[in-house]
């Protein structure tokens, strides 16, 4: 009896040591079939981004993944704005988003003829989505205002994107290049993920600085990365890029104001900042009866909200992100450094920020322009005040009183920067 139980055993314990080496060798090729697909992935990262970030990086975001394809390669640097796309790899056919890098490069002559803006939409309608009832619509906006890094030398950043600039020497070819790496993928991007594009959009304008023949010293990378978010608080609270209008209110009360803001650190050398401000649905009832007396065709406030949330938005942009900015429908009026005027429901002014060309825009709703009329222009003479002060811009243009005052109303407006 001991002795056939015991060779049960011993039989037992060899097919357990059979499956264990099998399994064994099953995961030893599984791990080389792994090791080998992310090699593979790496070099065709390395050769579709021209070599200008850490493949191991890019394969890390999101959790880390092992197969990767690139679309076509990155190819020499133009003035035309130009993207190296990554994709996971999926079942057999299929990929979906991992992460994009885009490269701008401008030259030092504006006027260079080979010079293509990028033609990227700053902000147009920040509630678009509509999500549901109309105070929700905005309570939550669309995407984060851009943050500084660090204090905004180096570039900025959102929720899913951070742009890094390198300003080069004079007497080169190029005045900047910028590169800005993108998450592809549909999940938050984390905190540490943001840190990580940080990483390669630094690392990628570094080294396309270098092909481009561009000398520029780069700032470190901030250590701090403060989350970037999309809901709007009062905006008595806000502070940081929407400080000003905090001190606006205080000193000369809110009136018709916006009682909501959507803000983000201000940096003393950001190329790019902003400030979201929007009227609460409660808000926008308790101004509308004063508004609808005054105006020739009233009507119903539900729709018009439904149809428009009231918002209002500065915008400051100062470097080669001013040449190609313009409003949008109706008149497509091109807005160019050293000038100032309104069009539509745009306003701009213009500065020198350390030497560079400065815009300082604002964008009103419709029918919320009207509501605002009488406080629109001392509203924009604080905000500029505020933006050329923190950086110590100097020759500031602001529009006439009289242009100000005779503005034609329209639908929407659309500001579209080269910068990025």
């Amino acid at each position: 009896m001991h002795r056939r139980l015991r060779t049960a055993v011993n039989v037992l314990f060899g097919a357990v040591a059979v499956a264990g080496v099998g399994l064994s060798v099953w995961s030893v090729v599984a791990q080389v079939s792994d090791l080998r697909a992310r090699s593979e992935s790496g070099e065709r990262i390395e050769a579709g981004c021209d070599g200008l970030v850490d493949p191991g990086r890019v394969l890390g975001l999101n959790g880390g993944i092992d197969r990767a394809v690139t679309s076509a390669h990155l190819g020499e640097i133009t003035d035309r704005q130009v993207t190296c796309v990554v994709y996971r790899g999926g079942d057999p056919g299929t990929t979906y988003g991992h992460f994009a890098l885009t490269l701008t490069a401008h030259r030092a002559d504006p006027a260079d003829p080979d010079f293509v803006g990028s033609g990227v939409i700053v902000d147009d309608r920040p509630f678009e989505r509509g999500r549901g009832g109309v105070d929700e619509d905005t309570t939550v906006a669309d995407s984060a205002v851009p943050h500084p890094l660090g204090d905004g030398a180096l570039g900025e950043y959102g929720s899913h994107r951070v742009t890094a600039r390198a300003l080069c020497a004079d007497g080169g070819r190029n005045s900047s290049v910028e590169a800005s790496a993108i998450t592809g993928y549909p999940d938050p991007t984390t905190s540490e993920d943001r840190r990580t594009l940080a990483a390669l959009a630094r690392q990628a304008v570094e080294r396309a600085a270098v092909k481009r023949g561009c000398s520029a010293e780069l700032p470190a990378l901030p250590a701090e990365f403060p989350e970037p978010t999309t809901a709007l608080r009062p905006a008595a609270e806000a502070g940081g890029t929407c400080a000003w209008y905090g001190r606006l209110i205080a000193a000369e009360g809110r009136g018709s104001l916006p009682d909501r803001a959507l803000a983000a650190p201000a940096g003393k050398a950001s190329a790019h900042d902003a400030c979201l401000l929007a009227l609460s649905e409660d808000e926008a009832v308790r101004i509308w009866p004063a508004y609808e007396r005054t105006t020739e065709s009233p009507r119903d406030i539900a729709m018009v909200l439904s149809l428009s949330p009231l918002w209002m938005k500065t915008e400051t942009l100062v470097g080669d992100s001013t040449r190609d900015v313009r409003t949008g429908l109706p008149s497509r009026t091109g807005i160019r450094p050293g000038t100032a005027g309104t069009d539509a429901l745009a306003w701009w002014a213009s500065s020198v920020c350390d030497g560079r060309p400065a815009l300082h825009l604002m964008q009103v709703s419709h029918p919320y322009d009207s509501m605002l009329r009488d406080r629109l222009e001392p509203f924009f003479r604080a905000y500029v005040d505020d933006a050329t002060g923190r950086r110590g811009c100097t020759g500031v243009t602001f529009p006439e009183a009289e242009s100000a005052r005779d503005r034609v109303p329209a639908r929407w407006v659309r500001v579209v920067t080269g910068g990025g």
